[in-house]
């Protein structure tokens, strides 16, 4: 009996032994066969579970016999499930490839030439992904200025009541400090920056890129503060063709179409929009807070490969638009002289790409790319009219090299920008710049860990002589979940007369010289990122950057003078000097997503007894929660938008404020369905002050630092044929 029972006990502890089963991981990323460290690695339905090491491997023990399911996840990466069964014949580690998540730092970047992915650049730029460009636009198709509004460390802020022109800050500094591009291409020019934002529909946009800080190395002149990027979309297979409509309940409709398609040798692509907006008088003062606008864009453009070295792109964009706004019955054409007050916007821009590419053998890329712009504005008002046209030319020609370690870019560029009044007025506001330029810029990656980004750029302009620019930025990587990045550089900005003061005023009495001295620059950028599995599908990612911006001898417009709508530009006594901090945080748990964004800025004044530069946010808070059902085809999402106060002109303090806002789409087969509500707490700038002084012949209006629509709620229907 003794015996038989110790035989049972044997079999039973020989069985549990055999059931013992082991068995190790090594979690790699697919795209470049880097070992993960700190992967997830989860055997399913039960609470047994791993984390990958420094080598990337991750062992499990007492794994039962039969079929088990092993689930692999990290932060930045698609998640992976195996299914095994136990016991298993060959116990050699098991490699699990995971497929980098391309929203998040394997996009490839175009603003740096050089083809790599974000975590391989030192320097920092921030990339809004396809699909956060799809959702904006879905919400807000009319035109670019919400999506960029909502990105970090960008303020969009209107600077006329009347036109409702906006221009874009990043890291405090004013709009003319930026660049904005579309697809490498130079957009627009100064005299139309105030409606740049307003006239580029956004349905065509794969991807918008966004370098913060001195990015004058491969971008010349303007690139102070930084550079605005826009991605298109180009042709594949699969043809591409949707449509949008929108209706908001302030009287704006728009209405949008999109076309891509190609085969072996052609490809095309096609944006066309229609624009229109009622005048609306929100604040009850007599003035359109709306101006009324119609608007009409068609941009094709045409793909070419001779072979698969050689191609070519030719595109063609032509914008006209109608603004008006003012005085309600003077724009109702009421003949009422005591109303006589309006302004008149006609602008017509066509534009002109061309772009050739040739790939050798080896990989190294010689690109040959021209653009011409034409923009004829007429600006006219109850007492006077301004009227120009500014043609710009851009032509580059440059070389990549791929060897080793390096990754170079240089090349050559000769630009032209010119202006000539139409209409005579007090002082003459043409000018004309021509600026040849030669620059090279190499990514080093010295190790695996550590890069390094020295560029130098030389530019001779025909009037104001000789630049140069030098930068550097370096990045390294302490772990694979964290990396610091520091870069530096100068730039410079050449003086032209179109200021957010001189639209303000509708260049009654601009007065503006060529020989002002242009505007220099130098700047420093540090920021540290860090990314993380906090436990199952709970990832986390931070970024925490620091910033300092100074341009010395700036050019301003006399205070005293302005008051009188006189703009008199000046070299200031001193320095404006922007520095800040900005703290990005992103959460993701499964389908949802919390992103919370701060923004510190402290523009001081040197010339000015160390004053803060006006109308600028010292904080900034951006918060959105969102939740996303793919299966069901639906998405919703809660907006916060916090504005700190802002000194005004006198040096007197503006209200603070918040944005609320929340949207919802709802997918139903080749149709989308999206609502969405902005301003909810219905914050308007009339509701704090009168913005309106002066006549009413020739009213004077305050600068602005909050919305003059209020809440504004639209409906949108999108059709996507493929």
């Amino acid at each position: 009996m003794k015996k038989i029972i110790v035989l049972i006990i044997l079999t039973i502890t020989t069985h549990s032994i055999q059931a013992q089963n082991k068995l190790t991981f090594i979690i790699k990323d697919k795209a470049d066969n880097d070992t993960l460290f700190g992967a997830n690695c989860i055997l399913k339905n039960t609470i047994i579970g791993t984390s990958s090491d420094e080598n990337g491997i991750c062992e499990f023990d007492n794994i039962p016999n039969g079929e088990q399911t092993f689930e692999f996840s990290y932060v930045g990466f698609e998640s992976v499930a195996k299914t095994y069964t136990f016991p298993l014949k060959d116990k050699k580690p098991i490699i699990i490839y995971l497929t980098p998540n391309a929203t998040l730092e394997t996009v490839t970047v175009f603003s740096t030439r050089t083809r790599n992915r974000i975590k391989e650049i030192p320097t920092k730029i921030e990339v809004l992904g396809n699909e956060e460009v799809v959702e904006e636009t879905a919400i807000n198709p009319g035109n670019i200025s919400k999506l960029l509004g909502e990105t970090s460390g960008i303020q969009v802020q209107q600077t006329s009541a009347i036109s409702g022109n906006v221009s874009f800050r990043i890291q405090g500094l004013p709009g003319k400090y930026t660049q904005l591009l579309k697809d490498g291409f130079p957009l627009y020019g100064g005299f139309s920056s105030g409606l740049s934002l307003l006239q580029i529909p956004p349905l065509d946009l794969k991807q918008v890129e966004i370098i913060k800080g001195s990015a004058s190395t491969l971008y010349g002149s303007d690139a102070i503060a930084g550079i605005v990027n826009l991605i298109t979309k180009k042709p594949k297979e699969k043809p591409e063709f949707s449509v949008m409509l929108n209706q908001t309940n302030k009287g704006g409709n728009d209405i949008s179409t999109f076309f891509s398609g190609k085969n072996e040798k052609f490809g095309a692509t096609l944006v066309a929009s229609i624009n229109s907006q009622k005048a609306k008088d929100i604040g009850n003062n007599g003035f359109s807070d709306i101006p009324e606008y119609n608007r009409a864009v068609i941009a094709p453009k045409l793909f070419y490969e001779l072979n698969e070295n050689n191609k070519f792109e030719i595109g063609f964009s032509n914008v006209t638009e109608n603004r008006i706004g003012g005085d309600l019955k003077a724009i109702n054409d009421e003949k009422d002289p005591n109303h006589p007050f309006f302004e008149e916007n006609k602008t017509k821009r066509l534009t002109s790409t061309f772009k050739y590419k040739n790939i050798s053998k080896v990989g190294n890329v010689f690109t040959l790319k021209a653009s011409f712009g034409n923009f004829d504005r007429t600006l006219k008002t109850n007492l006077n009219i301004f009227s120009g046209v500014q043609q710009t030319l851009f032509s580059e020609l440059s070389y990549f090299i791929e060897k080793d370690k390096h990754k170079l870019v240089s090349g050559i560029n000769f630009n032209i920008d010119d202006f000539n009044q139409k209409q005579p007025n007090t002082f003459s506001l043409n000018y004309n710049y021509k600026t040849l330029g030669a620059f090279t810029q190499d990514t080093w990656e010295i190790t695996d860990k550590f890069f390094l980004e020295p560029g130098i750029r030389l530019d001779y302009n025909f009037k104001k002589g000789l630049f140069f620019l030098p930068r550097l930025a370096t990045m390294y990587h302490v772990t694979d979940n964290f990396f610091t990045r520091l870069s530096g550089g100068f730039g410079y900005k050449l003086p032209t007369p179109f200021t957010d003061e001189a639209e303000r005023t509708r260049y009654q009495s601009v007065d503006y010289s060529t020989d002002l001295k242009t505007e220099k620059s130098m700047g420093l950028n540090l920021d540290f990122n860090f990314k993380t599995a906090v436990a199952d599908e709970l990832f986390i990612t931070i970024n925490q950057a620091f910033f300092i911006t100074k341009i010395e001898n700036p050019i301003i417009a006399n205070q005293s003078l302005l008051a009188n709508q006189i703009v008199k530009y000046e070299i200031a006594n001193g320095a404006l000097l922007s520095k800040g901090l900005n703290t990005n945080l992103r959460l993701s748990l499964d389908e949802l997503i919390l992103y919370v964004d701060y923004t510190y800025v402290n523009p001081i004044k040197t010339y000015d007894q160390d004053r803060i530069l006006e109308y600028t946010p010292q904080n900034k808070l951006t918060s959105t929660l969102a939740y996303e059902d793919e299966e069901e085809h639906w998405k919703v999402g809660l907006e916060a938008f916090y504005f700190g106060n802002q000194y005004r002109e006198n040096g007197t303090k503006t209200p603070n404020y918040w944005l609320l806002g929340a949207s919802a789409q709802k997918g139903f087969g080749y149709f989308t369905v999206a609502i969405n509500f902005e301003n909810i707490l219905d914050i308007r700038q009339t509701r704090y002050e009168n913005i309106i002084s002066g006549s009413l012949s020739n009213p004077n209006f305050n600068e602005l630092y909050a919305p003059l629509d209020g809440f504004v709620g639209n409906i949108v229907l999108k059709y996507n044929l493929y």
